[in-house]
């Protein structure tokens, strides 16, 4: 249970479904004031008992936004007026039903959050939420595998046969007519050299491309089952005393239509 000393001014008030309420103005021994503002139209008296949770610094209360609009009207017994501060009237339960049904007023005791109030002469509506968690299925793209496609230099000896062409030598020796005449005859000592030509091979290598690789992927759609607890709250009312047809609730369907009393 929360103390005082889990309060400060300043703290941020929410209700069980997340709805800003106000903020704390003022702290007693026993309950807190949460400032005048949109919500309420009156500074709203809360005690330590009605606190659910503190969470990064805001107050949540056990109380839903339906049931804190019911509890804000102009009736409501922890509401006060403005200026009035801390001194505001705090008696108990017990004291103010007490002075109801010493004023000869005829009382209706009804369930509301955790407390029982009294109420004179009206009709009054609580509403409280009951929840139940839901799933929601988020997909997110991750890498499921990988293809590797590795070359690897291979080394392999090619034989060619290339056709060259080469000169070679035939000598042949002829009779000339008798009596021919010789032009610009030395009478020395030649040596008379003729070249032979002959074709050589020549290697070159150059890259081109044998082949390709081609890797496709495609989208495959295929169904596949999650499983997550949940949880959902049960309601169960039961009733006490002399009243009109004992009933008890038991809801244990979503459906609310399937619910009865």
């Amino acid at each position: 249970m929360f103390q005082r000393t889990d309060v400060r001014e300043g703290m941020v008030v929410r209700s069980i479904d997340g709805e800003k309420l106000g903020k704390v103005f003022a702290i007693g021994d026993g309950e807190f004031h949460i400032e005048k503002g949109l919500f309420f139209p009156k500074d709203y008296l809360v005690r330590y008992s009605e606190i659910s949770d503190i969470r990064a610094g805001e107050i949540i209360l056990n109380h839903g936004k339906e049931a804190l609009s019911t509890l804000s009207r102009d009736d409501n017994r922890y509401a006060t007026t403005a200026g009035l501060g801390m001194g505001a009237d705090t008696r108990g339960l017990g004291e103010r039903d007490a002075s109801l049904s010493g004023s000869g007023l005829g009382t209706d005791t009804r369930m509301g959050l955790g407390n029982e109030r009294t109420v004179t002469g009206r009709t009054e509506d609580i509403s409280i939420p009951v929840h139940k968690e839901e799933l929601d299925v988020v997909k997110r793209e991750v890498q499921a595998g990988e293809v590797r496609v590795k070359k690897d230099v291979v080394e392999e000896e090619k034989v060619m046969d290339v056709p060259v062409r080469r000169e070679r030598v035939r000598v042949e020796r002829r009779d000339v007519s008798p009596d021919r005449p010789a032009m610009n005859a030395s009478f020395q000592e030649e040596t008379v050299v003729v070249p032979l030509r002959a074709e050589e091979v020549e290697v070159r290598k150059r890259a081109v491309v044998d082949e390709e690789v081609v890797i496709h992927k495609d989208d495959i759609e295929e169904e596949r089952r999650v499983a997550e607890s949940v949880r959902r709250e049960d309601v169960s009312i039961r009733t006490d005393g002399d009243v009109e047809g004992k009933r008890s609730l038991e809801s244990p369907s979503d459906d609310p239509l399937k619910r009865g009393y």
